[in-house]
């Protein structure tokens, strides 16, 4: 049966995009934390800081797209079916962890219903205009938080992720976060690896039939 296929040239560039955006979260995460290494009080430091937060709400929504990737690579007949059991194994094993995020992600990313966000004010008690002379500060080192913990706890049910409710002001909350997070996440960037050379194997040779030197390069693929 052939190979070559547009199943696999789509399941490449979906990895590829993945992989990059993943690369460029954790350089992004790097260098906040290596600007602000101040005073972890200081409002400058907590507002420089305080991004990460976004960054650990994109790896959430990655998540999700690293599960629909593997739903993919099962639902393509001529790719699913030369899976290695290895590979098969690691594909099972990334998309039981990642799906456990969708009712996390449902609360934070794609739309920004408002509704989440009502029921997350009228929990923390937060009635109308803050009045604040740090309100960024105060966002990104405290507000941002709570959103992000406030969706993870209303969704433990479902989600099984963690065995307790998470304070993500509480530094040792926001470490469980975090390692949680990484031993999910290396699952993703490791991923890349074993799919780019199972793909090249198994397409390489028909490829190279179909195709010439000067067909190999920049733009000509």
């Amino acid at each position: 049966m052939t190979t070559l296929t547009t199943e696999i040239s789509s399941i490449q560039i979906k990895v590829l995009y993945l992989h990059f955006k993943s690369i460029k979260i954790n350089a992004d995460i790097e260098r906040i934390n290596s600007t602000y290494n101040g005073n972890p009080e200081s409002s400058e430091t907590i507002k420089g800081k305080g991004v990460i937060a976004f960054d650990i709400i994109d790896i959430i929504a990655l998540f999700e797209n690293y599960n629909s990737l593997v739903g993919d690579i099962y639902n393509f007949e001529n790719v699913g079916q030369k899976l290695t059991p290895e590979l098969r194994n690691e594909l099972g094993a990334l998309r039981k962890s990642t799906s456990k995020w969708k009712h996390v992600r449902n609360k934070l990313g794609g739309h920004l219903d408002i509704e989440p966000i009502q029921e997350f004010c009228a929990n923390y008690n937060y009635n109308g205009v803050f009045i604040s002379n740090q309100l960024e500060a105060d966002f990104k080192g405290v507000l941002i938080l709570q959103m992000i913990a406030a969706a993870i706890n209303s969704t433990l049910n479902n989600s099984k992720l963690f065995d307790s409710k998470l304070n993500l002001t509480n530094s040792e909350d926001l470490n469980k976060l975090i390692l949680k997070i990484n031993e999910d996440w290396k699952m993703c960037l490791d991923i890349f690896h074993s799919l780019i050379k199972f793909l090249y194997d198994i397409g390489k040779v028909e490829k190279l039939k179909s195709i010439t030197k000067n067909d190999i390069g920049l733009i000509k693929f």
